[in-house]
């Protein structure tokens, strides 16, 4: 059985309280093994983001996307990066070496590091995991940023799955505060899944900044938030994955 540890999430007293430190975060799906890491590396940079969160990100042995992009941002792949597997490369046609999952990359340093498995398949659909990293902001202040992707699909069984696997998400947070939590939902605003998150106290910050399709017709990707403040945001226009990038300023 796999045991999954709950990051720790601190408040600030107000005798510690710090100057509010300006956080830009992105989140993409970047359809794995089509990925063009270069020109993937040159939007983020370009749009300013200190915290990158990825869903289909692979790591094989002669290809690894994660420190191919943290080579490409200048950030170091043990400081700055956290991968989290969900499953292996290519599970459910063509099994190859590797792991593909969630990535969280950011030029602040990681102090703790999660994964949390959400399934446990033994051989299709793709399983799926949630990853985790506390982010030290300077001083005594730190963030905690997850990432997931759960499973697509239209049909009653894999909306049951997305559903079981969002209810681990939220059981795994309790009431907690003062977290950022991104990813590929596979679910619209309007859906049950997506309300669930919101009724359990997550801001959607896309609804406010960002309520465009981020995935054809349809927003199914998101920046969910608790005791952060959003500022601004957007979708950013690029045909380099199948999924737009969501992208939010935000201060701690």
């Amino acid at each position: 059985m796999v045991t999954a540890v709950v990051l720790a999430v601190a408040s600030a007293s107000p005798a510690t309280a710090q100057a509010a430190t300006q956080l830009v975060v992105l989140d993409w799906n970047i359809r794995g093994e089509s990925a063009d890491m270069k020109a993937i590396a040159k939007v983020i940079r370009d749009s300013g983001a200190n915290i990158v969160t990825l869903q289909e990100i692979h790591r094989r042995p002669n290809a690894d996307q994660v420190k191919q992009l943290a080579d490409e941002l200048g950030w170091d792949i043990t400081a700055n990066a956290h991968f989290g597997a969900g499953d292996n490369v290519g599970p459910c046609d063509d099994p190859q070496p590797g792991k593909a999952g969630n990535a969280i990359l950011s030029s602040f340093t990681i102090v703790e590091r999660v994964t949390l498995p959400l399934t446990n398949f033994t051989t299709c659909p793709v399983n799926r995991s949630m990853a985790g990293a506390k982010l030290a902001l300077g001083g005594t202040s730190t963030i905690t940023v997850f990432s997931t992707h759960l499973s697509p699909g239209l049909s009653q069984t894999s909306v049951s799955r997305r559903e079981a696997q969002a209810a681990k998400v939220l059981d795994y947070f309790g009431s907690r505060s003062q977290l950022i939590l991104t990813g590929d939902f596979n679910a619209e605003p309007t859906d049950a899944l997506s309300k669930r998150f919101v009724s359990a106290g997550w801001v959607d910050t896309g609804a406010k900044y960002a309520n465009k399709p981020t995935h054809g017709n349809a927003r199914i990707d998101y920046i969910y938030t608790r005791g952060v403040t959003t500022t601004s945001g957007s979708v950013l226009s690029t045909t380099l994955s199948d999924h737009r990038p969501i992208i939010m300023r935000m201060t701690r």
